[in-house]
């Protein structure tokens, strides 16, 4: 937020953190907030710094969106491995199936084992959530897509998803000026 206060101030976004200023400012005898503003003037007067570009809060919220879905997604696919390997300790193997076809599955193979069934059920109530939560993260990446004229054109791309050309634009987000979009499209 500190950075948005900084911007509508008319004040330049690029942000200066670094450890080197940090040993630079330690250095000083006395250290408090005056001494730390001139020596970080000083910092720049002689050009010891270097610049970080901060991205915009709709890139960052992209790339939030990106993370929470990614992390759900691995979530989902740790569990169906752990029920995997605890319904492998009593000779059952799953085999190959598919996402939808998977719960169905672990229910034949627990028919006859009314204990093992009550311990594989929260497990997939819980991977069952995962992937509902997980599809409405995805459903939301979509429609953020399908709104934005460069993720379309980067699906133009032989390869490029809507996942790839979001995760592509929130990590750009702006910072590399292109003078012609056409280069992107080949």
């Amino acid at each position: 937020m500190a950075v948005q206060r900084i911007g509508r101030g008319g004040l330049a976004g690029d942000l200066h953190r670094n450890p080197t200023y940090e040993a630079f400012l330690k250095a000083q005898v006395n250290k408090t907030d005056r001494n730390d503003a001139r020596g970080i003037a000083q910092m720049m007067r002689v050009n010891l710094f270097r610049p970080v570009h901060v991205k915009t809060l709709t890139s960052q919220k992209r790339r939030a969106l990106l993370t929470a879905r990614k992390l759900l997604q691995e979530k989902a696919i740790a569990i169906e491995n752990d029920i995997r390997g605890l319904l492998r300790n009593f000779g059952l193997k799953v085999g190959i199936v598919g996402t939808v076809g998977f719960e169905d599955r672990i229910h034949d193979l627990v028919d006859g084992m009314p204990d093992l069934g009550e311990i594989m059920e929260p497990l997939l109530a819980a991977r069952q959530k995962l992937r509902e939560t997980c599809m409405e993260l995805h459903r939301k990446l979509l429609s953020i897509v399908r709104d934005d004229e460069t993720c379309r054109r980067l699906m133009t791309i032989p390869g490029v998803g809507p996942v790839t050309s979001l995760a592509f634009t929130s990590t750009i987000d702006g910072s590399i000026p292109v003078p012609d979009r056409r280069p992107l499209n080949s």
